[in-house]
């Protein structure tokens, strides 16, 4: 697959996920007045998967043209492609890690994070100890 292929397809599935957000800003911010509440109403529904179709409101459809007009601008726009090429060049580049080690970084990671937070629950005891002494030295 060509760098020209994966900007492509990042810039579709990019849009797509920003037009399903917009749609939840939308209906979100359409809701609170009683002038833009219509444009919240379901106008269809799709069924897109298994379990409860999609509805569909003007919310969704602005949501999603306003995100295909970004997809447009960004895949037309010479500077922005280019960017986004020489990204997916460079990521070519990198020599990712191994499933051993990344099991093995997460497992120093989990370990190093107990042992710092069993230190922190310690010195808060201890702290909670003294200030309570200080405060109050009959206990």
């Amino acid at each position: 697959m060509t760098n020209s292929r994966i900007v492509t397809v990042a810039y579709v599935i990019f849009g797509l996920l920003a037009g399903f957000f917009l749609e939840h800003v939308l209906l979100s911010a359409f809701g609170l007045f009683s002038a833009t509440q219509p444009l919240t109403t379901t106008l269809f529904a799709l069924p897109l998967g298994p379990g409860e179709p999609k509805d569909f409101a003007w919310a969704t459809i602005i949501g999603l043209a306003l995100s295909a007009a970004g997809f447009i601008y960004a895949s037309r726009h010479a500077a922005t492609r280019t960017f986004s090429e020489e990204i997916a060049a460079e990521l070519r580049k990198v020599t990712w890690p191994s499933l051993e080690e990344t099991r093995a970084a997460t497992v120093a990671v989990i370990v190093a994070s107990l042992i710092a937070a069993c230190l922190l629950g310690l010195f808060d005891v201890f702290w909670q100890f003294l200030t309570d002494k200080i405060q109050n030295p009959t206990l």
